[in-house]
């Protein structure tokens, strides 16, 4: 069992980093501020630029929504807790803890599970893709939001099972900026 709950902790943990990465490189390039310092290089090669972004967007939707999946044959937030618990592994405290940060969590969850399930996973054939955003009615900040529950959350399980927690340090947001800070350099 520990393994199985390890293998869990370790797979939501990495699915952490690539939405926080993904996120990360979404909004250097949507942000206001880096957009119009390298808008000139994104337009130099559009092609590129416009399928990052949207692949980035994309990948950071679909691993944002798989954390809080409710279906009972995935590695998701509900199913480790259910593990956990199911095998006397989390305390009331952090049960409670829990509950509230996923109380928290599942209004933006289900607003990039809109954008998911319409724009990404399938394609609805009965509204647009701004009439799906309109109705997801989500702002750009929650995205960040929902990484930073899942990562507090990731801890909160962590530090009740085994006493550790993890940093979620790497950004690819400074990367990401000197990459195009070096292509404007180049041109």
């Amino acid at each position: 069992m520990k393994n199985k709950i390890e293998r869990y902790i370790k797979n939501i943990r990495d699915t952490i980093l690539a939405a926080s990465q993904n996120h990360d490189i979404w909004w250097v390039y949507k942000h206001k501020d880096t957009r119009s310092k390298f808008l000139d290089i994104m337009n130099h090669y559009p092609a590129f630029f416009q399928t990052s972004l949207h692949a980035h967007f994309a990948a950071m939707v679909i691993q944002l929504y798989r954390l809080f999946e409710t279906r009972q044959d995935t590695i998701s937030f509900p199913q480790l807790i259910r593990l956990l618990d199911g095998n006397g592994k989390l305390s009331d405290n952090a049960k409670r803890e829990l509950d509230s940060l996923l109380e928290k969590a599942k209004p933006i969850w289900i607003k990039v599970g809109i954008i998911r399930s319409e724009i990404f996973a399938h394609a609805n054939n009965e509204a647009t893709i701004e009439e799906s955003f309109k109705k997801a009615d989500i702002r750009y900040g929650q995205f960040k939001e929902l990484i930073d529950l899942s990562k507090t959350i990731s801890n909160v399980i962590t530090q009740d099972f085994d006493r550790s927690t993890h940093t979620f340090d790497f950004s690819a947001g400074s990367d990401t900026v000197e990459l195009l800070t070096d292509l404007m350099k180049a041109l």
